[in-house]
C-alpha cells in the first residue's frame, strides 16, 4: 500500500510540471516557464488535481505602443509605433489544473488530457498591459503586443485551457509526449477596453517533448518541450497575430531520501525561449507614407524572449511541491521580466494499476 502511494506521487511529480497551462502571459497566449523539470514527459495513470500559484513582473522601457502624431502638409494624423515605451505590470494567476491519464493506448502510447481554469488579477500602467492597444485615429485598435493601461486593475476567470490530446511513449531511458489542444475565449474581452484579462481569440497548439534520462536510476534528466502556437482573428478587430514557438528546457537531478516526510527531492536549472515565426496581419489602410511605415513595421516585427533559472520539486507525504523562478533576457519587441511559480499536485488512480511507467 505504502508502495502505490509512493507511485501516485511519483505521478503527481512529472503531472506538476508536464500539465499545468495557465491562461496568461503578457508574451502571448502560453504561459512560458510553467514546464519547468521532468516536463518531457507524461506521468503514469491517474486522476490529478493541481494548484498552481505565479506573479509575473515587468517594469522597464522594453512595452510596445502606438498613437498618434500629426504629419503632412495637411497635418493630417498618422500612425506611428514606439518599440521602447515605458510601463509596469504584475500578473497574479491561479489555477485549478485537472490532468486525467488513462489505461488506454493510441499508436502505444498512453493516452490523457486535461483542463486549465485560470483565475488572475491583472495590475498595468503606463504601455503595459495584457492585451494592449493600437491607436489609430478613429478608434481604439487592439493588438496583442501594444498598448496603454493608464494605470488598472483587473480581476477574473481567464480564459481556460483544453487538451483533448495527451500521448505518451514511455521507454527505459526516454521518453517522448505529444499534444494537441486550444485555448477558448473565456476571460472577459472588450475590444475598445486598454486592459482585458481575457485575450479576445482562439488559439490551438500543438506540442512535442522528450526527456533524456543519463542513468539507469534515471535521477540525471535533461529535458526540452516545445510547442507551436497558432492564432485566429481578433474578436471585434480585423487582424490576427502572427504564429509562436514557445521552447522550455530543464536539466536536474533527483535524489531519493527515503525520509518518512520528504520522500525525494529534485533539484536543477530551467529555462525557455519563445519566437514568432510569422508576420502579424492587420487589416488597415493607411494613406500616407508614415502610416504605412509604421504598419509595416508592426506587421513584421517579431518578438522574441528567452529566460533561464533555478527549479526544486519536493515529493513529500502531504503531496507534491513545486517552486521555480525565471529570470528573463535578451527580448525584441517584448518586455523583460521575472516569474515565479509556486503549485501543489495531489492525486489517485482510480483503474487500480501500478501506474509505473519505469522499466
Amino acid at each position: 500500500m505504502q508502495s502505490k502511494s509512493v507511485r501516485i506521487m511519483l505521478g503527481c511529480l512529472v503531472l506538476l510540471l508536464l500539465f499545468v497551462k495557465p491562461a496568461l502571459a503578457q508574451h502571448g497566449d502560453w504561459p512560458l516557464g510553467t514546464d519547468g523539470l521532468l516536463s518531457g514527459q507524461q506521468g503514469p495513470e491517474g486522476v490529478y488535481v493541481q494548484n498552481l500559484w505565479s506573479w509575473y513582473h515587468a517594469s522597464n522601457d522594453g512595452f510596445l505602443q502606438t498613437g498618434n502624431l500629426r504629419c503632412g502638409p495637411a497635418l493630417r494624423l498618422c500612425l506611428s509605433a514606439n518599440f521602447s515605451a515605458s510601463g509596469s505590470l504584475d500578473v497574479f494567476v491561479d489555477q485549478i489544473i485537472i490532468p486525467v491519464n488513462t489505461p488506454f493506448k493510441i499508436l502505444g502510447a498512453t493516452y490523457g488530457f486535461l483542463i486549465d481554469i485560470p483565475f488572475a488579477i491583472v495590475d498595468a500602467n503606463g504601455a503595459a498591459a495584457l492585451q494592449p492597444v493600437l491607436n489609430t485615429p478613429r478608434q481604439n485598435f487592439s493588438l496583442g503586443t501594444f498598448g496603454s493601461s493608464d494605470g488598472s486593475t483587473k480581476g477574473s476567470i481567464g480564459d481556460i485551457y483544453f487538451q483533448p490530446i495527451d500521448l505518451g511513449w514511455h521507454f527505459r531511458q526516454l521518453e517522448v509526449v505529444a499534444t494537441g489542444g486550444f485555448l477558448a475565449p473565456t476571460g472577459p474581452y472588450n475590444s475598445n477596453a486598454r486592459l482585458n484579462v481575457g485575450f479576445g481569440h482562439w488559439s490551438g497548439e500543438l506540442g512535442l517533448g522528450g526527456i533524456a534520462y543519463a542513468d539507469r536510476q534515471r535521477t540525471w534528466a535533461l529535458s526540452v518541450f516545445s510547442h507551436y502556437m497558432m492564432y485566429s482573428s481578433q474578436h471585434g478587430r480585423n487582424y490576427t497575430l502572427g504564429d509562436e514557438v514557445p521552447f522550455e528546457w530543464s536539466a536536474s537531478k533527483t535524489l531519493n531520501l527515503h525520509n518518512d516526510i520528504v520522500k525525494q527531492v529534485t533539484l536543477g536549472a530551467v529555462g525557455y525561449a519563445q519566437w514568432q515565426t510569422t508576420d502579424n496581419s492587420i487589416n488597415l489602410n493607411p494613406s500616407n507614407s508614415v502610416s504605412q511605415a509604421a504598419l509595416s513595421r508592426l506587421e513584421h516585427t517579431h518578438a522574441q524572449i528567452y529566460s533561464a533559472g533555478p527549479g526544486i520539486q519536493g515529493l513529500t507525504k502531504f503531496g507534491l511541491f513545486d517552486l521555480r523562478y525565471y529570470e528573463e533576457f535578451a527580448a525584441r519587441a517584448t518586455p523583460s521580466g521575472r516569474y515565479l511559480y509556486f503549485g501543489v499536485t495531489l492525486g489517485g488512480n482510480p483503474w487500480g494499476n501500478n501506474g509505473s511507467h519505469q522499466h
